[in-house]
């Protein structure tokens, strides 16, 4: 699943498919993400690819401190051997600017380690989805661009990531309801 997560309120739908895909709730107290109302959401996103000796990796970390954080990794995407897993932590993947996610993938541990700098550069985010599920979703706030060095570990060979879309955000998410 190699997305374009530019807003707060596709990271939303993000997470949705992340539970879909098997990981829990992100606890008792997390608000239901189609419902209405306002929500204030700071977090990490950040996707990578790369290949680990002749695999193919992908990795998706995703920390919403409304909703949870997420990990989804990918190797052999596209081969007979293709395995993936999507899992939620209580404990965060990025923590400051330090990058640490592993989880078991196709019978072998992939490992995700590295940092996750600041670049400086700050994009200020308005969209509107007018129709997502009955809900108009008005997503504004900024995100701060990263600028990741990761490698992943697998199968006992290492290789670097490239990492097309990291930021941390924060956003402001309002949801209406367009429905009578």
């Amino acid at each position: 699943m190699r997305s374009q997560l530019l807003t707060g309120a596709l990271a939303v739908a993000a997470t949705s498919a992340l539970v879909g895909l098997g990981a829990g709730t992100a606890s008792a107290q997390s608000p239901d993400p189609m419902t209405e109302g306002t929500s204030h959401e700071r977090g990490t996103l950040i996707e990578c690819t790369g290949t680990v000796g002749d695999t193919p990796v992908r990795a998706n970390i995703y920390q919403n401190r409304t909703f949870g954080n997420f990990l989804e990794l990918l190797v052999a995407d596209g081969t007979p051997d293709e395995a993936g897993a999507s899992l939620e932590k209580k404990k965060p993947f990025v923590t400051g600017t330090k990058v640490r996610a592993a989880a078991k993938v196709g019978g072998h541990r992939l490992t995700i380690t590295g940092t996750a700098k600041p670049t400086g550069e700050t994009e200020h985010i308005r969209e509107v989805i007018p129709n997502d599920g009955g809900l108009r979703i008005v997503t504004t706030g900024t995100h701060l661009l990263l600028a990741p060095v990761l490698t992943a570990t697998y199968d006992g060979e290492t290789g670097a990531l490239t990492c097309d879309n990291a930021f941390r955000f924060r956003l402001k998410v309002t949801k209406t309801s367009i429905v009578d």
